[in-house]
């Protein structure tokens, strides 16, 4: 007897009215499965929700795969497609006061965190429950600043305050339960350990015979630290409030490249569906040692200068890198052409000064690296400098989704012809027009304005932009934008000594030096994190595949990092930081399963005799390369 697919599981599932969990690896059509599910349901349950005026919620993570849903699914009237802070704020927005109390239990649950961490100045208010009666009303705009004062809600209190809500008024979920009986949420592993929390322990849980949830997910893609990573607790037997169904076809990538993902992924086995064989390479480089001596206590010590071992390694490094790039292109004929992007092979890095340098941004690398010194590449990974995010937007890591705020975004739907966009864009940002209502007359001003920043963007300073920017009422400064605008602008000679006073001296130096900086360094960095490069930063290719792969590793760069990765101690399970080991296994798994059918991965950081052991059992001892061999 066959086995059965993953859609008749799910079917099966369905009508058994239980719950599940889609584990779905890199390239097994997951999204394509979760249209086959939305078609049966409209198929099969589409009278009865019509009759019972119910409809299915389909939640996504990006705005991408929002549209692609609804354009799959033709527009349904049946299906409300929307993102997680869409539908929460939705579920809950009605019930004013219950979530002003809520909102108060919140507001001194963080004042208590606050004070208990001896921070002085809080953002919370003692004792919000005595005024509450001055709060009109409590609101959500994902562009506003965090006031509980005034009801204003950040996009992080919406989902603590929808969980919040669930547990405290089971009435709540016995509503959703009538009005959305089937409930299905994409990218599972990278939704808010609370927003699952208060679905399956609180909506499900009190609705069993009412509501369907389905997720659908990897849990090997979760490259965030804020998702729930995986569903096991509650798939388990003990558990068993959802049922797992696998996915285990890999359509995307070749024979090589799927059998080194099963290699060091254990919750499922994917099979490849093609006959392209394909290859799986790893190239290791090897550097000489510091020179050391035995001192008077017998102790062995550097007998040179470190920065000066250190920068000739890095020189070594950019050499090594070059290597490999030139072989790949003379020998096996790799493509990397920066015009042609969508039949480029692709090179997959984290920032880093040579990444940089090669995409020309390195002036503005030198400022971050000055302001941030160690955590610099993070910094830049993640956009979190709200004077950054003013011109380039930044990728909100709750849902791995691409906030597009940045004056750059705004320049890309207007140079695509994506006028909906541009429209949506200004009435959101903007103060170019009285209660951003937009007449047909406006379309001059507006095309004007535009044409003109896309011409002085190419020569000007950042200064001579924002300033452009902002005589002609294009973008509203954001809070946070204007609140580091007026910390850099203090006395500081007025202030006292401290940890304060030298982030308020270190901003302003940061902010100085970014305003002399030329602006084409921002368009070329914007480029860079939108994966329009030959390069492209590893968490932004989630859901992307190129022909050919060459991913690069540097342990140096990273390992001190934040948030940082540990390559060789996840390779020889050394790495005793388990939190970073899993994200490290998880952001190797994403940027592998990346390549259609050549994938090399070249360490330019050194790897221990142990490291390079298992890497053989992975890759096979003939596909694991020292750089000079190659």
């Amino acid at each position: 007897m066959n086995e059965m697919t993953a859609i008749e599981q799910i079917i099966e599932n369905i009508d058994n009215k239980k719950s599940f969990v889609l584990e779905a690896g890199a390239g097994s059509g997951k999204t394509y499965t979760l249209i086959q599910t939305l078609n049966y349901l409209l198929e099969n349950k589409g009278e009865d929700l019509k009759y019972n005026h119910q409809k299915i919620v389909c939640i996504t993570y990006t705005n991408v795969a929002k549209n692609e849903v609804i354009e799959r699914l033709e527009n349904h009237p049946l299906v409300i497609v929307s993102t997680i802070h869409e539908f929460l704020w939705d579920c809950i927005k009605s019930y004013e006061k219950q979530l002003k109390i809520e909102l108060c239990k919140l507001n001194e649950i963080r004042y208590q965190i606050d004070i208990d961490l001896g921070i002085d100045e809080s953002r919370y208010i003692p004792n919000l429950v005595d005024r509450l009666d001055r709060i009109d009303s409590v609101s959500y705009n994902d562009t506003a600043f965090r006031d509980f004062e005034k009801g204003q809600l950040h996009h992080d209190d919406v989902i603590i305050l929808s969980k919040m809500m669930f547990f405290a008024y089971p009435l709540l979920t016995n509503i959703l339960s009538q009005k959305f009986p089937y409930l299905l949420i994409d990218e599972y592993q990278d939704t808010a350990k609370e927003t699952i929390n208060a679905l399956v322990d609180s909506l499900l849980e009190n609705n069993k015979d009412k509501i369907i949830l389905g997720f659908y997910g990897d849990s090997h893609q979760k490259i965030y630290n804020n998702g729930v990573g995986d569903l096991a607790n509650y798939t388990h037997p003990d558990s068993h409030k959802l049922y797992l169904v696998k996915k285990e076809e890999n359509y995307r990538s070749s024979i090589a490249v799927v059998n080194l993902l099963n290699k060091f992924r254990t919750n499922i086995e994917q099979k490849a569906q093609t006959d392209v064989e394909g290859s799986a390479k790893f190239i290791y480089c090897e550097y000489r040692p510091i020179k050391t001596r035995i001192n008077r206590n017998n102790r062995e010590v550097d007998d040179e200068s470190r920065s000066a071992y250190n920068a000739e390694i890095d020189l070594q490094k950019k050499e090594n890198f070059d290597k490999v790039v030139n072989l790949l292109v003379t020998r096996e004929n790799w493509i990397f052409d920066k015009l042609d992007n969508k039949k480029n092979d692709k090179i997959l890095v984290l920032v880093n000064s040579a990444v940089a340098k090669r995409n020309d941004f390195s002036n503005l690398y030198r400022i971050y690296s000055r302001r941030y010194i160690r955590s610099v590449g993070d910094e830049l990974n993640k956009r979190r400098n709200a004077l950054i995010q003013y011109f380039v937007g930044y990728t909100d890591k709750k849902i791995s989704q691409e906030r597009e705020t940045g004056i750059e975004h705004l320049v890309k739907f207007w140079e695509e012809c994506n006028y909906n966009e541009v429209l949506r864009f200004l009435k959101r940002y903007s103060s170019l027009f009285v209660d951003g209502y937009l007449e047909h007359k406006h379309k001059k001003i507006i095309t004007d304005i535009l044409d003109e920043l896309i011409v002085i963007r190419k020569t000007k300073s950042v200064k001579e932009v924002m300033e452009f920017v902002e005589s002609r009422k294009l973008i509203r400064r954001s809070d946070a934008v204007k609140k580091f605008i007026e910390q850099v602008g203090l006395d500081f000679d007025k202030l006292e000594e401290g940890s304060e006073k030298s982030r308020f001296v270190n901003n302003k130096i940061l902010y100085d030096s970014l305003l002399g900086l030329s602006y084409k360094e921002i368009i070329n960095f914007f480029e860079f994190t939108q994966n329009h490069t030959v390069f492209s930063t590893k968490h932004g290719t989630k859901g992307e595949e190129y022909r050919n792969v060459l991913t690069v590793i540097d342990d140096k760069e990273w390992v001190n990092e934040a948030e940082g990765y540990n390559f060789e101690g996840f390779f020889d399970n050394t790495d005793v930081n388990e939190e970073r080991k899993l994200r490290t296994r998880n952001l190797f798994y994403v940027e592998c399963s990346r390549a259609k059918e050549n994938l090399i991965v070249l360490a330019l950081s050194p790897m221990g005799e142990s490291a390079l052991n298992n890497i053989e059992k992975w890759f096979g001892k003939n596909n694991v390369i020292k750089l000079d061999n190659f």
